[in-house]
């Protein structure tokens, strides 16, 4: 046991106060990550707030002209359901997919003149 004192001469405080250290940035660095992946995920990305203003410029469009969209049904990725709920009420989904194969679906209701 002497012999073992002798030859290493390393403090017990440096070696302790290095796993401290390891430990405390270990845990930083779990709580810095889990943060970075709960802010960047799909549904923050700008890929999705574009396909969002396009859902929603085709609403305002249908509003507008219905006749409008007749360029965009030659679109695929692009489903305009029309369907009366009440008498003067409509309903509009549409469903659109973007590039990355990220389906939104969408409901309007607007209120019509019809009785």
């Amino acid at each position: 046991m002497e012999l073992l004192k002798r030859c290493c001469k390393i403090p017990a405080n440096s070696i302790l106060e290095s796993v401290i250290a390891l430990t405390i940035i270990s845990v930083c660095l779990y709580i810095a990550i889990s943060i970075y992946a709960a802010v960047f995920t799909p549904r923050t990305s700008a890929k999705f707030y574009n396909t969002q203003n396009k859902i929603n410029e085709l609403f305002y469009q249908m509003q507008l002209e219905s006749d409008s969209l007749l360029y965009e049904n030659d679109n695929p990725a692009l489903e305009i359901e029309e369907e009366v709920v009440q008498p003067g009420i409509k309903k509009i989904e549409i469903h659109y997919k973007d590039s990355t194969n990220f389906k939104i679906e969408k409901e309007f209701y607007i209120q019509t003149d019809e009785e």
